[in-house]
């Protein structure tokens, strides 16, 4: 080698070797410090990019699982709700069997009808003030619609419907009123004549006690006297409707001698009060079942959720996650590599000094 002052030559492979040795020692305690194999794209880019998917999709799928569990919990909030709608059907239902019963005074019923008014109204009360987050759960027929994953589309929908007296059929409900039986039935279309004018007798005509779609229409009879019909039911085996629709006007005389009578084609059976009831519980118990599933379907999806996290997150430790075993050798070689070319770097400084003994 030749004897030179102007280059060193061992003095910057040593420089070269000590740079290396510390770029590997800062490497190292980065990687410790942070606990990151990847601290920077230049580390690992195609790593980096993978890593970055997999951090949204962890991110993703834990809030979908927190959406879930807001859903369980509208979903719990609904049904109890829903359980005291059910006993205070459960409690009118039984005070309607009470009702029922042929030694009840009048007195008696309106005691037992305004229990039965007091539990109706805290049906609406409950349909109107139940609140999940500001969301009124059964004062509507609405869906709600939980994000329950990372990506669009994976949603699970919250069926809700309204649920007061009126959807229940009850907002009419009465038990201190009851209609006479008919006495004769009509056919549909039929033609009566009357031939002799009424018996002069006293009648009280009450109207009190008809229902929303009944009708108390009043007339005259060729000789003047007035009468009234009602709309009523007929039993023949099944339950029948019949409206009376007189050829003459309500409220003014002289009307003719025959009378038709039709069937209606749009009235609505009367239901039985206890049937009513049933329905209403039926009704109830529906939602309180798809409720029910619903839940069990947020439960199994917040499982899978937290199984595919838990995946997710090992995925991307393996690519991520500094394994602190290997980063300790590593800073141990380097530190190690660090002092000798530190040291080495030394002597190659003097070299040079062999020269200017020539010079001497």
């Amino acid at each position: 080698m030749a004897q030179v002052i102007n280059t060193n030559s061992l003095s910057l492979m040593a420089q070269n070797n000590l740079n290396k040795s510390q770029s590997s020692l800062g490497t190292a305690i980065e990687r410790l410090s942070s606990g990151l194999r990847i601290n920077s794209a230049k580390d690992d880019a195609a790593g980096q990019a993978i890593s970055n998917r997999f951090t949204a999709n962890i991110k993703g799928l834990t809030q979908a699982s927190r959406n879930a569990n807001d859903g369980i919990s509208l979903a719990q909030t609904t049904e109890g709700a829903l359980n005291e709608v059910n006993d205070n059907l459960q409690n009118i239902r039984r005070l309607t069997v009470q009702a029922q019963n042929g030694s009840n005074s009048t007195s008696d019923l309106k005691s037992i009808q305004d229990e039965i008014t007091q539990r109706l109204s805290e049906i609406n009360r409950i349909s109107e003030q139940t609140d999940f987050n500001g969301v009124k759960v059964l004062s509507s027929d609405q869906k709600l619609t939980i994000q329950v994953g990372a990506n669009d589309g994976e949603t699970i929908d919250i069926d809700l419907k309204k649920i007061d007296a009126k959807e229940l059929g009850l907002d009419t409900f009465n038990v201190t009123t009851k209609g006479n039986k008919v006495g004769s039935q009509i056919a549909d279309g039929a033609t009566i004549k009357y031939d002799n004018a009424g018996t002069v007798g006293d009648a009280k005509v009450d109207a009190s006690g008809l229902k929303a779609n009944e009708k108390l229409v009043s007339g005259s009879d060729k000789d003047g006297k007035t009468i009234y019909m009602v709309e009523t039911t007929a039993t023949d085996g099944k339950k029948s409707y019949v409206s009376a629709t007189p050829t003459f006007t309500a409220g003014t005389g002289g009307a003719a001698d025959t009378v038709k009578f039709a069937a209606s084609t749009t009235a609505v059976d009367i239901p039985d009060p206890l049937a009513t009831l049933d329905k209403a519980l039926s009704q109830v118990d529906g939602l309180r079942s798809s409720l029910g599933a619903v839940q069990n379907r947020f439960d199994s999806v917040i499982n899978n959720l937290n199984s595919t996290v838990n995946n997710l997150s090992a995925s991307q430790s393996r690519i991520q996650d500094a394994d602190y075993a290997t980063e300790v050798s590593n800073m141990s070689r380097a530190n190690i590599l660090q002092q000798a070319g530190t040291s080495v770097l030394a002597q190659a400084n003097q070299s040079t000094q062999n020269v200017l003994s020539l010079l001497r």
